[in-house]
């Protein structure tokens, strides 16, 4: 995995290990477009420019040679612009800071979303083009990403989010953002001067003389990332689709609000509205309905009292359809999905198909998935701990009948 590392002014670094976040790795559900090309500038660590001094030499390094190691490091990442990517080469230590990238947009989104994407999966058709900061480090066969058009500076609204990322990002985008109105009619009637941003508040990569507007918003990148997808899907639906998970409908409905984008508070409400609908929250499922409804088309399981209804998502299973009818069915199945499911990634998905709690009677007579074995208190205190928040508490021992949808 590559290291992550603050990137400063002045091409000083703190030497501090970032966690890689959402935005440097595939979201599930997500199918971010694949990367075309990537442009990057090196420049060495605090230690190698150091020895560098003291040797006082100046260092060259074969462009090829990066581009190899920045491949083998990122292939299949989804990495975005002013990440940092921490490589060796020739046992020297690079910083290699992405300053853009070129994806394959579809031409009718293309004009709202900008030929200059943010963020974007590698492949192995992916172009790395490597220059230096100039600084020293000499790179023979050096390129910088090829200039494939340039967006009118009229129609580019600099956008600031919460943690300091900079979005240049077009007007029509943010047009459904009635909150953003004086900065998307700018220079136009009531709204004829541009507003300003302190430059304390800009993000430390937005350009300050392009005469653009500027606007800092109360959303982290990442959430406001999904937003722009979403807008985009809204706007070209017949060439782009947005899928919003339930875990996402918290940041991204607080997202609306600030920026006025009803199409969005609607969807997470909608999105909402349906885990209610779905979930019941006032009496306990009898184990005898679940053996009853797995006899039927629908397949139900038990995974620490709690019981999902995974009969749509059956055939999407990485395992495959078959595995969870012939191990899971009409027993607790915890340990199984302590085995199969190391990464935790699973614990996404669980919400989505969570449909009540067994009845407490049941759960003591229940036989488990591994006689004889038991899911690791470890992974159960994970479990809750990820479940606490939309688990359901119930007092009523009357049981009905829950329907899948």
């Amino acid at each position: 995995m590559p290291m992550l590392h603050h990137y400063c002014c002045e091409f000083h670094l703190e030497e501090t290990v970032m966690k890689a976040t959402c935005c440097s790795r595939p979201h599930i559900g997500i199918n971010y477009e694949s990367l075309v090309m990537v442009g990057v500038e090196v420049f060495p660590t605090s230690s190698s420019r150091a020895a560098l001094n003291k040797e006082r030499s100046l260092l060259t390094i074969d462009a090829k040679d990066i581009i190899s190691e920045l491949m083998a490091n990122t292939y299949q990442s989804v990495i975005t612009v002013t990440e940092l990517v921490v490589i060796y080469v020739n046992k020297v230590e690079l910083i290699c800071r992405i300053y853009g990238v070129r994806t394959e947009t579809n031409e009718q989104s293309r004009d709202v979303a900008m030929e200059d994407s943010h963020r974007g999966k590698v492949t192995i058709h992916t172009q790395f083009f490597a220059c230096s900061d100039g600084s020293d480090i000499t790179i023979s066969g050096a390129e910088r990403l090829p200039d494939t058009g340039c967006v009118s500076t009229q129609d580019v609204i600099h956008v600031t989010t919460s943690d300091g990322e900079w979005f240049p990002v077009k007007r029509v985008l943010l047009a459904p953002c009635l909150k953003l109105t004086k900065y998307v009619q700018s220079g136009k009637g009531k709204y004829k001067d541009v507003p300003v941003l302190p430059l304390e508040d800009r993000s430390i990569d937005a350009p300050s003389d392009d005469g653009c507007p500027h606007c800092k918003v109360d959303i982290d990148c990442c959430t406001f990332d999904r937003v722009l997808l979403f807008i985009i899907a809204l706007l070209y639906p017949e060439e782009r689709t947005f899928t919003l998970g339930i875990d996402e409908v918290n940041s991204l409905s607080n997202a609306a609000d600030h920026l006025g984008l009803q199409a969005l508070a609607d969807f997470c409400a909608e999105t909402a509205s349906s885990f209610d609908a779905r979930v019941r929250n006032d009496r306990f499922i009898r184990f005898t309905e679940i053996q009853q409804r797995n006899s039927g088309s629908e397949i139900l399981i038990i995974l620490d009292g709690m019981v999902f209804d995974i009969t749509r998502w059956l055939d999407e299973h990485p395992g495959g359809a078959f595995i969870i009818p012939a191990q899971a069915l009409n027993i607790d199945c915890t340990v199984f999905f302590e085995m199969y499911h190391v990464s935790r990634q699973s614990f996404l998905y669980l919400k989505q198909f969570y449909i009540g709690e067994l009845h407490p009677e049941d759960k003591t007579s229940l036989r488990s998935s591994a006689e004889g074995v038991s899911a690791s208190e470890a992974f159960l205190q994970l479990l809750r701990k990820y479940t606490a928040d939309w688990r359901v508490e119930i007092d009523s021992t009357v049981t009905d009948v829950h329907h899948s949808f």
